[in-house]
């Protein structure tokens, strides 16, 4: 039985070897979108136009503004002389970001009247990563420019309470160390699935089908020989993948990787399972990879990939749970980012061992009744 499902494995292989279009699907094109899609979406903000009306004119809304614009984050270039015109630039998209610093800006700052230097920030809500995150960069540039004129600390004491935070596993709160492993799981989630959907499917189209079919090979050797090439594609693209994300993005590993990739070995067998279905009811490519991108879509709508489990409906949150691509992605960021232990993933491990069975059991019982 081994020999048999080499020998149909080393058939597989040299017929991909033999398809230089796919290799370069297989190879290239994985890396290729991991970067461009990281160089779009995960990027974080960077350089964004700031409009500022400032209607203090101080040497402290000067600094203050020297300071915004020497952040990595926000690019100040435009100077509105009015509300007006400021709003217009926030309108056309011109602007990203308004700042208002009012008149008094320096006199509050530095006085000592109970009410404290007032900023107004205005930023793009039509963009949520805009949106969420240049509050808090102003804020850090206000307290840089704080601790520059209060250190030591003023000595009295208002009372209230002091709050310190600090960001565990993410310290810079990078948007990438969260976007780029969730792409990555996706793309081996795509890459594994159109080379398992495409395996049967490919033989009917060329007619060599019923010669696998006659020959000594058992149904199980049939299914296992195609099987196991998309599962060595599979870990290979992954490797290769995590290979760019680490030395590429520096994304650190903090968990075990023989225990990440036992997780990503698990995730690939079950999409495999996933696709041979796909190939087994199909009729032809077209078919087989038009399903494909059905599932990819439902896959990023439920997966968490582009909005958070937790925010998602009743229905959808119960789709999530048997989506292997969605604990793939949670068994990847916790071990990843956050050094997670098997006993703490193992909901995750069992939620994909128990999708690998079920399709790969619907696979063999389809692969029975069809051929």
């Amino acid at each position: 039985m081994i020999r048999q499902i080499i020998n149909l494995t080393w058939k597989e292989i040299l017929q991909i070897r033999r398809d230089r279009f796919l290799l370069l699907f297989l190879i290239l094109a994985p890396t290729l979108q991991l970067i461009l899609i990281s160089q779009n979406t995960a990027k974080g903000l960077y350089e964004l136009p700031v409009a500022v009306l400032d209607y203090d004119q101080t040497t402290l809304s000067r600094e203050l503004i020297t300071a915004i614009n020497n952040t990595e984050e926000m690019h100040t270039l435009l100077f509105p002389r009015s509300r007006q015109e400021l709003e217009a630039l926030l309108d056309s998209g011109e602007a990203n970001i308004g700042i208002v610093i009012p008149p008094g800006f320096q006199r509050h700052f530095f006085g000592s009247q109970p009410e404290p230097a007032q900023l107004q920030v205005l930023s793009d809500g039509t963009n949520i990563l805009i949106g969420s995150n240049a509050g808090p960069v102003i804020r850090g540039v206000v307290g840089q420019l704080t601790k520059r004129y209060f250190v030591p600390p003023i000595p009295i004491d208002f009372g209230g309470v002091q709050i310190e935070t600090a960001s565990l596993f993410n310290p810079t709160l990078n948007f990438q160390w969260f976007a780029i492993p969730s792409t990555l799981a996706f793309i081996t989630y795509q890459v594994v699935l159109v080379i398992a959907a495409t395996g049967f499917v490919r033989e009917k189209e060329l007619g060599t089908l019923e010669q696998l079919v006659i020959t000594p090979l058992r149904r199980m050797e049939l299914i296992l020989g195609k099987a196991v090439p998309a599962i060595l594609l599979g870990i290979f693209n992954f490797n290769l993948l995590m290979l760019v994300q680490t030395y590429g993005y520096h994304i650190p590993i903090r968990g075990d990787y023989a225990l990440l990739l036992g997780v990503a070995i698990i995730f690939v067998i079950a999409i495999v399972g996933q696709g041979t279905v796909i190939s087994v009811l199909t009729q032809s490519q077209q078919q087989a990879v038009l399903l494909v991108f059905l599932f990819a879509i439902l896959e990023v709508t439920i997966s968490g990939y582009l909005v958070p489990v937790e925010n998602m409906p009743a229905i959808m949150r119960g789709l999530a749970e048997v989506s292997a691509l969605q604990h793939f992605m949670s068994a990847m960021h916790a071990v990843a980012l956050r050094g997670a232990s098997l006993r703490n993933i193992l909901p995750h491990v069992g939620a994909i061992a128990a999708f690998a069975v079920v399709t790969n059991f619907i696979a063999w019982r389809s692969f029975t009744r069809v051929v």
